[in-house]
């Protein structure tokens, strides 16, 4: 779960983009509550910098005039379809996570935007900038329409939150024949009770579901790295082994404290099963 850079805030040349060559009456409709979506979306961002969007109530509806089926046409087909003039804006939201990859899980490609307050639920904020993520579609899909009642509850939201400045990514190897590793967030003790609530709670099922990306790659890389470890065991035993791989989770730890490669890494070093049992019998 990685921080970003917020995109600008360009509601009000949106709506207007939105509006031209909108057909009536939906035209009007979108007219009479533009102020009312630039307001709540200024409101959104300053909610969103105290930790606040719990307090946004669920609607379906702005100001009773503009319904969701208003909103999402102003979506889908105003701001998401190629060739409209808001297109421009979806790609440049789209594209501005770093290297392309999806903040939540920090390992898939982006290629879709996320509503951090389901559009189905908050229709204001269908087309507000702060609202819009750029995703890959595993963490959108495991995301959902979910909505907090709390802060606590409240996910990462990589325009808000710094989940990096502490490392609470951890592993576990799987003790079998074929190796397999679980991962699990482990907040130090020393943070925000409820920074470690929200980091657990954004990592697990009911969030985006993270160890079930990791798992899979893990599996992958530790098969490429396997032969590499197993040659330095034959050569100068667990210490030269345990000093490459600590060097792999040095250099993993230097672009992302939380790099899962480095959670695997680190499960090898400290599995005494690994090295008393499993490694010395191959």
């Amino acid at each position: 779960m990685k921080k970003m850079n917020k995109p600008e805030n360009d509601i009000a040349f949106i709506l207007d983009n939105c509006i031209v060559g909108m057909r009536e009456p939906r035209k009007k409709i979108i007219e009479q509550v533009k102020d009312t979506i630039i307001e709540k979306s200024d409101k959104y961002d300053q909610l969103a910098d105290q930790g606040l969007l719990y307090t946004i109530p669920e609607h379906d509806n702005v100001n009773l005039i503009a319904s969701k089926e208003d909103m999402k046409f102003l979506y889908s087909q105003k701001f998401v379809s190629k060739g409209q003039r808001n297109r421009d804006y979806y790609d440049k939201i789209r594209s501005s996570a770093p290297n392309g990859i999806c903040p939540y899980c920090q390992q898939n490609m982006v290629d879709t935007l996320d509503h951090f307050l389901p559009k189905s639920k908050y229709v204001t904020f269908t087309v507000t900038p702060f609202n819009l993520v750029p995703v890959c579609a595993h963490c959108n899909k495991d995301k959902l329409a979910s909505t907090f009642s709390s802060y606590a509850e409240q996910p990462f939201h990589p325009y808000y939150d710094d989940f990096d400045d502490c490392i609470w990514l951890k592993a576990k190897m799987i003790e079998h024949k074929e190796i397999t590793f679980q991962f699990y967030a482990d907040p130090p003790e020393n943070i925000e009770p409820v920074k470690a609530e929200r980091i657990k709670r954004s990592f697990s099922d009911g969030g985006f579901g993270l160890n079930n990306i990791y798992k899979v790659h893990a599996a992958e890389v530790y098969q490429v790295c396997f032969k590499g470890i197993k040659s330095l065991y034959d050569k100068g035993g667990k210490e030269l082994a345990v000093e490459s791989l600590s060097e792999n989770v040095k250099n993993e730890r230097s672009i992302n404290k939380n790099s899962w490669k480095a959670a695997m890494y680190q499960a090898m070093i400290d599995c005494n099963w690994y090295w008393s049992e499993y490694i010395c019998s191959l």
